[in-house]
């Protein structure tokens, strides 16, 4: 593999997994002799405030929610929600994330279409994510700074 191609290659990390143990951020102690084998139900996470940031390991693909958006202001029923399941690799903690629009359309773009067995280019790679907030009065929606990152040093403190 060449120098420029280790740079870029996904960290070493099977799509699905976290950076840290499964039992890492719950929200519950769990009686001695116990391990927990997958966790079922997972918290969610949307980056809604300006300078709100995370380093998230993407470990399943972008998919519509099945739960039903509340109606609007005027009544009109809204589109289901974007989410995927990921990991902070700070925490180690495993969330829904609730994918903001912008977000999904930069990493559809730069990481689409998918991989010859149909996986989208962005599974088991990091992302650093942060709201940016609006850029001018009036605007719907937030920027976002999206930026690939490494995080084979997190992965060895993990491990280790």
């Amino acid at each position: 593999m060449t120098k420029a191609a280790k740079k870029t290659a996904a960290p070493k990390q099977p799509a699905g997994t976290s950076l840290a143990p499964v039992g890492a951020g719950l929200p519950m102690a769990l009686p001695s002799g116990l391990k927990v084998v997958k966790r079922v139900t997972l918290p969610s996470l949307a980056l809604k405030n300006q300078g709100e940031a995370r380093a998230l390991l993407f470990a399943s693909a972008m998919r519509v929610s099945a739960i039903k958006e509340k109606k609007d202001a005027e009544g009109r029923q809204r589109e289901p929600a974007t989410i995927a399941d990921v990991g902070d690799v700070e925490t180690g903690e495993q969330f829904i994330f609730i994918v903001p629009a912008v977000v999904k359309a930069n990493l559809e773009r730069d990481y689409g279409p998918s991989t010859p067995d149909g996986a989208p280019l962005y599974i088991g790679r990091v992302f650093y994510i942060r709201n940016e907030g609006k850029r001018k009065d009036g605007q719907r929606y937030n920027d976002f700074t999206i930026v690939e990152v490494d995080a084979s040093e997190l992965t060895k403190k993990a491990q280790s």
